[in-house]
């Protein structure tokens, strides 16, 4: 019997911060000054540039943290929930180049191009009326309801 709906099988969204798809990407890597939650913008900090911190407008956009595998280590016990975040002082992969999945805090349409919401990080359609946030950083290559995760690609240098 062919396979006629993916979802029945696995969910399309691998989770925050995770990337969307190996083509062509690029990551860079630095110092966490801050605990930082996956796959939310992340700029320089402005004290010491070898440290990343959660964007909030007062910075360049950096790019987004990746998702890391190494959480579980952190776990008192094996049933407790891996919580989706960088402690500080921790290495931080961050996507440059590539596809990833982040959550947004409005509905989005793929093709809406994409902006930082300064008080979260988290990621926003260009045309919301929130006054808070970043100029244009990628493009949604899905669509998502508020509060869901979308497919957003970024071209940084």
């Amino acid at each position: 019997m062919p396979i006629t709906n993916y979802e029945q099988y696995m969910p399309q969204e691998l989770g925050k911060g995770k990337v969307a798809s190996y083509h062509d990407h690029r990551a860079d890597t630095g110092a966490a000054a801050e605990d930082i939650d996956w796959g939310v913008a992340v700029q320089l900090n402005a004290t010491n540039p070898n440290k990343v911190e959660t964007y909030d407008g007062t910075g360049k956009f950096q790019g987004v943290a990746i998702a890391n595998h190494f959480a579980e280590t952190r776990l008192a016990n094996v049933s407790d929930f891996v919580e989706g975040k960088y402690s500080a002082g921790d290495a931080v992969s961050y996507l440059r180049r590539g596809i990833i999945f982040v959550e947004v805090l409005e509905d989005v349409v793929k093709g809406d191009e994409a902006v930082i919401d300064n008080a979260t990080g988290n990621f926003r359609p260009a045309d919301t009326t929130v006054t808070e946030k970043s100029g244009v950083v990628g493009v949604f290559k899905t669509s998502a309801a508020a509060n869901g995760l979308a497919q957003l690609e970024i071209n940084l240098p």
